[in-house]
């Protein structure tokens, strides 16, 4: 008899425990973030009278005879399904568009795990949660090791500007001229049209490749056989004038197949009879602000796009991010933006290597096997356990990962309805096993009492 009191016990402390996670979800439910969590019940194990008995012959069948001894929690598990969404505005709010996690270092620089993306920028830079947790930032699109490199905005840089010199102008190909526009150079033609004096016209073709150097598009130009010099100035420009204007007092540059005529912005011909690109190719060095410095520049806003890539503007409007590596698919390198839209990238842009890391521009994300296997740390934050199975790094523009909203937060994925309904069918649990308690101990009373 007395087993009764020990079953209405584990009944009532199982009911105990589904108040205490019906509460915390509850306690929760404006907390950014938040996963809800539920309790599963199992039976423990029983007492068996007799284990049955087969049929026979001539008797048919017996089933066993068990008594169970109560209740058990058998797993609170976290619901992982995404939130609401909660509309902020912010440049820094990020939302998750997937199932991973954005990763952080605590204090003592452990590695955690967050859908909290309530991100802000501390007074040295620092990209941090609202419990002061700095983020962390890759260079790699996918790794089975967490970087350890936190994101670090440079607030304050010099930079400098200086267009190539012709000998650095000849030498690089079409392709990679920084001041070429969206869509590059197509390959092709373009013509050289010379106008006589009495007005008729002659065109001479020049065939274009995308990947021939500057030197080469001009022994083209000087070998189209069209009156016209073309040559390579110390400013980074190309001028193209007429060998003798006296003759052909005048011409023009028209694409034809190839856009090279537009991308390197050859414009009208001028005074002296000559037509000259824009400066197409620069040079810009990137270090630590000096006070006071001309070319001293504060950082003002920060954007994050929804493949993680971070891109700081400054005060003259010129921005600093990164891109994929060309070359290399799997990291990404500087990219540098003058405030008229021209990038430059790669030999052209020089950055001191103690300002700024490629990752501090690319927001490091997380997946996992098995995400409800993770252990929650605080702070809106998880650590990885024994059953969450192999954690996947990168950034968001792999697919493992989804993609990131800006100006949104994940609100919790607390069901309040739901709740309440736990939470009454918990009441009614406790009730009824103290029920069964007190039916026990009545007939444990009646019992004691026969005797007398």
């Amino acid at each position: 008899m007395t087993q009764a009191f020990y079953t209405a016990i584990s009944g009532m402390a199982a009911g105990q425990n589904k108040v205490t996670v019906v509460a915390d979800n509850i306690a929760n439910m404006n907390t950014i973030g938040f996963k809800a969590s539920s309790v599963n019940f199992s039976d423990i194990y029983y007492r068996t009278a007799s284990t049955g008995q087969a049929p026979t012959g001539t008797l048919g069948g017996i089933n066993p005879k068990q008594t169970g001894i109560g209740v058990q929690t058998a797993s609170i598990q976290r619901d992982f399904s995404s939130g609401t969404t909660l509309t902020t505005g912010l440049n820094t709010d990020l939302f998750i568009n997937g199932s991973s996690f954005f990763t952080v270092a605590s204090p003592t620089v452990e590695i955690l795990y967050t859908r909290d993306g309530n991100f802000s920028v501390d007074a040295n830079g620092n990209l941090v949660t609202s419990a002061g947790y700095k983020v962390l930032g890759t260079d790699q699109s996918l790794n089975t090791k967490s970087s350890t490199v936190p994101i670090k905005i440079p607030t304050y840089i010099n930079t400098v500007t200086t267009p190539s010199t012709s000998a650095q102008m000849g030498n690089k190909m079409l392709s990679d001229l920084n001041g070429i526009k969206s869509g590059g150079i197509t390959n092709g033609d373009f013509s050289i049209v010379t106008i006589a004096a009495d007005g008729s016209e002659a065109t001479k073709k020049v065939t274009v490749n995308s990947n021939m150097t500057v030197n080469k598009l001009v022994e083209a130009i000087n070998n189209a056989n069209a009156g016209v010099k073309a040559t390579v100035n110390e400013d980074g420009t190309i001028s193209v004038v007429a060998k003798d204007p006296t003759a052909t007092p005048n011409f023009k540059l028209v694409n034809g197949t190839s856009n090279v005529v537009t991308q390197l912005s050859f414009g009208k011909m001028d005074a002296t009879g000559t037509i000259q690109t824009d400066v197409i190719n620069y040079h810009q060095t990137i270090g630590e602000g000096t006070p006071g410095s001309s070319a001293a520049q504060n950082y003002t806003s920060i954007a994050i796009n929804e493949n993680g890539i971070i891109e700081v503007k400054y005060g003259n409007n010129d921005s600093m991010s990164v891109m994929q590596d060309p070359d290399d698919p799997e990291s990404v390198i500087f990219k540098y933006t003058l405030n008229d839209g021209t990038i430059i990238i790669g030999k052209d842009l020089t950055i001191n290597d103690s300002l700024v890391d490629p990752a501090n521009f690319q927001l490091q994300m997380v997946s996992f096997v098995n995400p409800q296997g993770l252990t929650a740390a605080g702070s809106n934050t998880y650590s990885s356990g024994p059953n969450c199975g192999m954690a996947l790094y990168g950034c968001i523009n792999s697919a493992a990962f989804g993609n990131i909203k800006s100006g949104i937060l994940e609100g919790s994925n607390v069901d309040l309805a739901s709740e309440f309904a736990d939470m009454v069918t918990s009441q009614r649990l406790i009730e009824a096993n103290s029920r069964v308690f007190d039916t026990t101990n009545q007939i444990l009373q009646t019992l004691s009492q026969l005797g007398r």
